[in-house]
């Protein structure tokens, strides 16, 4: 089954100055970016959020995703850290099954 019909469950999120909109708006690029990253080999990519469609409107435009697949203890973790300036955001997330 593909990948896309997973959904990310987020296992642990540090914070750094950004706002509960950013907030939001990262954890969705997340999924998406964990959800389309997932179908593919690659184990660890960098992706600048301006080229989202949807990012602008929803101010994350000017961030940046370093995302990495780990694996710990035989289970498949995926690591992301966004960046803007001095704001930061880490979360590590599971796939399952939606």
């Amino acid at each position: 089954m593909s990948k896309l019909f997973y959904k990310a469950m987020i296992e642990d999120i540090q914070n750094d100055k950004c706002t509960d909109a950013e907030l939001e708006s990262l954890l969705d690029a997340f999924e998406y970016t964990v959800k389309k990253m997932a179908t593919t080999l690659a184990r660890k990519s960098w992706y600048a959020l301006e080229d989202y469609a949807t990012s602008k409107q929803r101010g994350i435009d000017r961030f940046n995703l370093t995302l990495e697949r780990r694996n710990a203890n035989g289970q498949e973790q995926w690591w992301g850290s966004f960046e803007y300036g001095s704001k930061k955001l880490k979360v590590i997330a599971t796939l399952e099954k939606d």
